[in-house]
C-alpha cells in the first residue's frame, strides 16, 4: 500500500480537497495528486497534506493522464469528466477509475463506452449516485429484510447555506427535462419540479419535496427488485424549491435553457453558504416478514453535502486501497460495497443514520 499514489481529478476543489484530507487521515503513507487546470490553486493544500503535489490535468483533452510525471495506481474523478477522456485514458492504462459525478443520462453512456473498452485490466468504478453512491449502499442494506419490495422514497433536504462546489447545480441544466423511472414496475416519464409532496424529517419540519433526475433511480429498480423508486428534492428555506417549481411549470425556466442563459441559472441556484447540514430520508414499503411493512431512516451529515460526498469517495477509495488485487470491470458502487464497512466509515465521520418507524399489519 505504502506505493499507492492516488490522482483527485478536482483535488482541490471544494469536494476533492475534503476528498484529500480524509485520505490523508486515513492513509498517512500513500502519494496523492491534486489534479487541475490551475495546479497553483492546490499548491497550499498539497502543502497543508503532506507527500502531495497539485498537477496540470485538462480533461477537456485526450489522454489527460499523458502529461503528468509520475502515472497514480488509482484515478478518482471529483469533477465532470465530460467527453469520458480521464475514464478512457485510466482504462487504457489500466489503472482504477472511480466517478462520482454523472448525472443519469451522462453515467448511461459512460457505462456503455466502458463496455467498448477492454476493461479487464482495472476496475471503473460508478460511483455516482447521490452522494457518491452513500444513500444507495444504504438502501440496498436497509431494502434486504423485506421479501419483497413495493416502493423506495428518497427524500433530500438540501441546506440553502451549505457549502457547494460548481458541479453541484449542473442538475440544474436538465430542470424542464423529463427522465425515466419505474412505476409499478414499468418504465415511464417523469418531470422535475412539477408538484410538491410535504415530507416530515423530525426535528426539523415539513418541507415541499419535488421529483428530479438522479442515477438512484436507475440503479435501485435492479438492485433492490423495487417495483417503483423516486427521489425528491427540496431546501430547507422553504422557498427555493417552490421558486424552482413555478420557473417550470409556467415555462420560464424553459425559455432561459440553453447554453447562452447557462450562467443566468446557475446563478439563480448558486449561492453557497458556510455550511448546514444535509438530510435524506428513506422510505421502503413492501412485504416483510410478517405481512405488509414500511421503514423508514434519516440519514444526517451536520457538515453537510459536500463532506457527505466525500465521505462517499473515501468508502470507494477505502474498498480499492484494501483489495490489493483489484476486481476488474465495469461496476456500479451499490452493488459491490460492503454495507458495513460504509456504515463504519460514515460513523466515524459523524453521519448518523437513524432508524424512525417499522411498521407491520398482518392484516
Amino acid at each position: 500500500m505504502t506505493n499507492e499514489t492516488v490522482l483527485i481529478a478536482g483535488g482541490y476543489g471544494v469536494v476533492g480537497s475534503q476528498i484529500a484530507r480524509l485520505l490523508r487521515k486515513r492513509y498517512p503513507e500513500i502519494e496523492i495528486l491534486l489534479g487541475g487546470r490551475s495546479p497553483g490553486q492546490g499548491k497550499e493544500l498539497a502543502e497543508e497534506l503532506g507527500r502531495a503535489a497539485a498537477v496540470r490535468l485538462d480533461l477537456s483533452r485526450p489522454n489527460p493522464l499523458a502529461g503528468l510525471e509520475r502515472q497514480p495506481t488509482i484515478v478518482l474523478g471529483a469533477v465532470n469528466d465530460i467527453d469520458d477522456n480521464l475514464m478512457l485514458d485510466a482504462i487504457s492504462a489500466h489503472i482504477p477509475y472511480i466517478d462520482i459525478t454523472r448525472w443519469t443520462e451522462r453515467m448511461r453512456g459512460s457505462i456503455l463506452r466502458a463496455a467498448m473498452e477492454d476493461t479487464s485490466g482495472a476496475p471503473v468504478v460508478f460511483a455516482s449516485s447521490w452522494m457518491a453512491a452513500t444513500i444507495g449502499i444504504l438502501v440496498r442494506e436497509m431494502a434486504a429484510g423485506f421479501r419483497q419490495v413495493d416502493r423506495i422514497e428518497v427524500g433530500i433536504l438540501y441546506a440553502a447555506k451549505d457549502k457547494s462546489g460548481p458541479n453541484s447545480v449542473e442538475y440544474m441544466d436538465r430542470m424542464a427535462l423529463p427522465f425515466e423511472v419505474r412505476e409499478e414496475g414499468r418504465a415511464v416519464m417523469a418531470y422535475p419540479f412539477r408538484k410538491g409532496i410535504k415530507t416530515d424529517f423530525p426535528g426539523v419540519g415539513r418541507f415541499p419535496l419535488y421529483r428530479f433526475d438522479t442515477p438512484d433511480q436507475m440503479t435501485l429498480p435492479s438492485i433492490t427488485g423495487a417495483r417503483s423508486v423516486s427521489a425528491r428534492i427540496g431546501f430547507d428555506d422553504r422557498t427555493s424549491g417552490p421558486f424552482l417549481s413555478f420557473l417550470v411549470r409556467s415555462g420560464l425556466w424553459g425559455l432561459i435553457s440553453g447554453e447562452r442563459f447557462r450562467k443566468l441559472r446557475h446563478g439563480l441556484m448558486y449561492n453557497p453558504g458556510e455550511g448546514g447540514a444535509h438530510r435524506v430520508r428513506i422510505d421502503i414499503e413492501g412485504e416483510g416478514a410478517h405481512g405488509p411493512a414500511r421503514e423508514s431512516w434519516i440519514v444526517t451529515d451536520s457538515q453537510g453535502q459536500t463532506h457527505l460526498t466525500a465521505t462517499g469517495a473515501m468508502i470507494q477509495l477505502d474498498r480499492l486501497l484494501r483489495q490489493g488485487t483489484h476486481q476488474a470491470g465495469i461496476q456500479v458502487a451499490e452493488t459491490v460495497t460492503d454495507a458495513e464497512t460504509a456504515r463504519r466509515i460514515m460513523n466515524e465521520e459523524g453521519i448518523s443514520v437513524d432508524r424512525l418507524a417499522q411498521m407491520e399489519d398482518a392484516a
